[in-house]
């Protein structure tokens, strides 16, 4: 089962929020997520709120994050902060998955 850090939406017509959320590759945008790591506003481009501590944690499970996720995160100023020690974001076909460096990357 592959579990992805994507966004889910809710709010109401005409004013979209989005929620980044922990769910499984095969669930449908609305549907049933694992866990709520945050809310987004796309109309304001604000994080209304963030949990970096448990983005860290799934990071360190070894999800996938979508593109949007990881430019929010980008926007936010905490990339850096939430990819866990020793790993960075690779591109992995659609998706950003945690990846060990190697021992190239790490001494240079």
């Amino acid at each position: 089962m592959a579990v992805r850090i994507r966004l889910a939406k809710f709010g109401r017509r005409h004013h979209p929020i989005y929620r980044i959320v922990v769910m499984d590759a095969k669930s449908p945008r609305e549907g049933a997520y694992i866990d709520i790591l945050g809310t987004y506003d796309p109309k304001r481009k604000v994080l209304l709120d963030i949990k970096p501590e448990k983005i860290k944690v799934w990071l360190e499970k070894g999800v996938e994050v979508a593109h949007r996720a990881k430019a929010i995160f980008e926007m936010a100023g905490i990339l850096n902060e939430i990819v866990p020690e020793g790993c960075e974001l690779k591109k992995v076909g659609d998706y950003w998955v945690p990846k060990k460096k190697t021992t190239k990357e790490v001494h240079s």
